[in-house]
């Protein structure tokens, strides 16, 4: 079939696309015959049509980046993210939230009717609803990465799981944004993957802290990791044109964890029920 997920031509930008989900993105928009606007902060392989550097939770990085993509935005893909640990939990919030939102209210205007916007949030930012307050309050700022990292300072006991908070963020904002959105024919999901191989899953339990065991009280009852392509195909497949009329949806994609999880056939270690 002809071009069936309407990729061909239309410029994408991808962050996180050096790796993991957002690299396995990124090589199939390429494959699909979009134009690939990469951003990260490492090096970029996939052959894109332009690799931008860009640190997350840095504003004038990111303004940088805005200035050098095209006019028109067909899709954006919200990728990058880093665990926390390593990684503190305000640089955690910083890069895996706000940068993400700061981009996308940046991107907004090029965007129009048809035209999708797909991120990564986490199983591990499913127990959203019990602080939805405190998630709230913090959507309730504005976008400044300035704004974010004061209140975030001033929150720290508020916010003690800096990656769950920012998985939650995700989530709670992607619903909210649907309306808005909806009013001027733009989509907007995001995905909750499943314990992913990758290096994001090696750093994590590199740092000695979340030992494999217990990450694998969260693998769906195949046994399995997912892969970065599996997640990737997700993502794309949401922004496509046969997503079209898909909008305000966090997707679980984890072979039925979460579908456990409502069933009573396995705990709530999460708190998403």
């Amino acid at each position: 079939m002809n071009d069936l997920l309407g990729y061909t031509g239309k410029n994408v930008v991808v962050t996180g696309a050096a790796s993991g989900m957002g690299q396995a993105a990124a090589q199939l928009l390429v494959d699909c015959g979009a134009s690939v606007y990469a951003l990260d902060i490492a090096d970029v392989s996939v052959p894109v049509t332009r690799a931008l550097r860009v640190d997350m939770k840095d504003a004038a990085s990111l303004d940088a980046a805005v200035q050098a993509l095209p006019d028109e935005i067909y899709g954006l893909f919200n990728c990058a993210g880093v665990p926390s640990p390593p990684f503190a939990a305000l640089d955690t919030v910083l890069i895996n939230f706000s940068g993400l939102r700061y981009l996308t209210e940046a991107l907004l205007p090029r965007m129009s009717d048809g035209s999708g916007i797909a991120s990564i949030a986490s199983t591990a930012g499913m127990g959203w609803k019990p602080n939805l307050a405190k998630v709230r309050e913090f959507l309730a700022l504005d976008n400044t990465l300035a704004t974010a990292q004061q209140w975030l300072t001033q929150h720290t006991d508020a916010v003690p799981d800096g990656y769950g908070f920012s998985k939650q963020c995700i989530i709670v904002y992607t619903m909210s944004q649907a309306k808005p959105l909806a009013q001027r024919g733009i989509r907007i999901n995001c995905i909750a993957p499943s314990p992913t191989d990758s290096a994001f899953m090696k750093t994590l339990k590199g740092e000695g802290q979340i030992p494999d065991e217990a990450v694998e009280l969260f693998l769906p009852s195949n046994g399995r990791y997912a892969t970065g392509q599996d997640m990737g195909e997700a993502l794309v497949m949401l922004n496509s044109k046969l997503g079209g009329f898909i909008s305000g949806n966090n997707l679980p994609v984890d072979f039925g964890y979460c579908a456990e999880v409502y069933m009573g056939q396995r705990d709530d270690l999460l708190g998403i029920s």
